[in-house]
């Protein structure tokens, strides 16, 4: 099975074993919070053997933790230990992004998959985060960059509601190389530089292939740049290059 995995084994293997505890101690099994690459994962190798419910804090979450057991568990929302944080500070000082919290809470020495999607509506900043985690960030988390912060949990049924910034483009390739330096604005040899470090994803996945061929619709993360959307129009220009529209995520 691993070979069909390359890259991601660790975490195969990680899956693995969850699905051992499940069939043969007839547990529930909850996860961290996995990205959508990772969640596919879990359905691929879990298959049709074992219930598999996700649930990340939000209607429409990305990041989500998971619960893999038999089926005779009833799961509700309560069993993913999962709190909704509202973010309040004072603008004065500039609007906080979500790479500002991200960072912020990374600075804490939390691991990532102890926090699931931040989302900023336009008028309220949110974070989802594990029941554990919780306590800590509370206790240690009251800036970010300049600004103080106030965290209180929310228990509003919150929607995720994505906005980008749509941009045409022309590639002479879907090389990643290619298709990161266009989309961010950087050099061919810095995009290079960067897809090596492994500081950037394709579809959640890191890709450290400069060569590698993106596809329709795939999602680019850039470390420090944010991420877009590339969608191919289906049409050339006249010297043969690819036109596409990169959506740019806020």
């Amino acid at each position: 099975m691993l070979e069909h995995y390359k890259g991601d084994e660790i975490f195969v293997k990680k899956i693995l074993d969850y699905k051992f505890q499940a069939q043969n101690h007839q547990r529930m099994i909850l996860t961290p919070f996995f990205n959508p690459h990772e969640q596919d994962i879990v359905k691929q190798v879990i298959g049709h053997e074992l219930d598999i419910h996700s649930f990340g804090g939000f209607i429409n979450a990305e990041n989500q933790r998971m619960i893999i057991c038999p089926d005779f568990y009833d799961i509700v929302n309560d069993d993913f230990q999962i709190i909704v944080v509202e973010i309040k500070y004072n603008q004065q000082f500039g609007k906080l992004l979500h790479k500002d919290v991200l960072g912020a809470l990374m600075n804490l020495g939390i691991k990532r998959e102890c926090i699931g999607d931040i989302y900023d509506d336009s008028s309220h900043l949110y974070f989802s985060c594990t029941t554990q985690t919780y306590p800590f960030i509370k206790e240690q988390f009251h800036q970010i960059k300049r600004s103080k912060i106030h965290l209180s949990e929310t228990t509003k049924s919150i929607e995720i509601q994505h906005q980008y910034i749509s941009k045409s483009l022309i590639l002479s390739s879907l090389r990643l190389d290619k298709v990161v330096s266009a989309l961010f604005n950087v050099s061919r040899q810095k995009a290079s530089e960067a897809i090596r470090a492994g500081n950037v994803k394709v579809n959640h996945k890191d890709v450290e292939e400069v060569s590698f061929l993106c596809h329709n619709n795939d999602m680019i993360s850039f470390k420090r740049h944010g991420r877009v959307k590339i969608v191919d129009e289906n049409r050339q220009t006249r010297q043969g290059n690819i036109v596409v529209t990169g959506y740019f995520y806020k």
